[in-house]
């Protein structure tokens, strides 16, 4: 990577105890998504997540310093910081209304199915609930491929992009060969979750977008929709900062 000693020395400016020696590799990798992530230091999932993509990120063409600042900024907000490799369902009645359409939940089901007052989690069942309503029916079936019940539960969001869906599941599956259709879990493995996030990241021409630098069209081309675009712009400029 250009400017790899740079970068480096920048994130040991920043706190992260690393070797400047230009080797942007996995300990760098961690430290980086930590810093775009807003965390203070290197926890153990993105230590393992760093090395993942270091074995998995050429192979996506992620190789430059601004499709790599894209990549981790929008990896970041999908797995909260790099602190949670599956979806969680825990909304508010205000959050789920501002997430998902009212084609996909209605107004009386968000204010259901929403973290109550005096709930600190939504429970299992709930969660259960709104997946599947929120990733299922009509829409569900046209977007994602979800043709059975249950689904959007069973293929909620999991690794670095949060993949999401029976097809883009499936092809996971076909790519690595590994049956995440049978065990979705897999997704939630660091080396897996980030081989996911190359699959779909090269499949839908990412890296275009990030050489145009265009973080609004990268979030509705990862995303669907703008969910979290100012999250994701304020990963993206920590991302620059040591980056570019």
């Amino acid at each position: 990577m250009d400017n790899a000693r740079r970068a480096q020395q920048r994130l040991v400016d920043r706190g992260f105890p690393l070797k400047v020696d230009g080797d942007f590799g996995a300990k760098s990798l961690a430290a980086l998504m930590s810093w775009a992530g807003g965390r203070p230091m290197v926890s153990q999932l993105r230590t393992d997540l760093g090395a993942a993509a270091a074995r998995h990120f050429a192979a996506a063409g992620i190789v430059t310093p601004l499709r790599l600042a894209h990549a981790l900024a929008q990896q970041s907000v999908e797995t909260g910081g790099f602190t949670q490799m599956v979806e969680s369902l825990n909304y508010t009645p205000k959050g789920l209304r501002a997430t998902f359409g009212q084609h996909r939940i209605s107004d009386a089901d968000c204010a259901r199915l929403g973290r109550q007052s005096g709930e600190k989690v939504v429970p299992v069942a709930r969660q259960k609930e709104i997946a599947n309503l929120v990733y299922g029916g009509k829409w569900g079936r046209e977007n994602l491929g979800n043709s059975q019940a249950g689904d959007g539960w069973r293929f909620r969001g999991r690794g670095a992009k949060q993949t999401t869906g029976r097809t883009n599941y499936g092809k996971v599956a076909q790519v690595t060969g590994l049956d995440v259709l049978a065990r979705p879990e897999l997704l939630e493995d660091p080396d897996t979750g980030i081989k996911a996030a190359c699959i779909y990241w090269q499949e839908r021409g990412c890296n275009a977008l990030a050489d145009a630098d265009d973080v609004a069209a990268l979030t509705i081309r990862i995303n669907g929709g703008q969910n979290g675009l100012d999250a994701r712009k304020a990963a993206l400029k920590r991302a620059r900062e040591v980056l570019l």
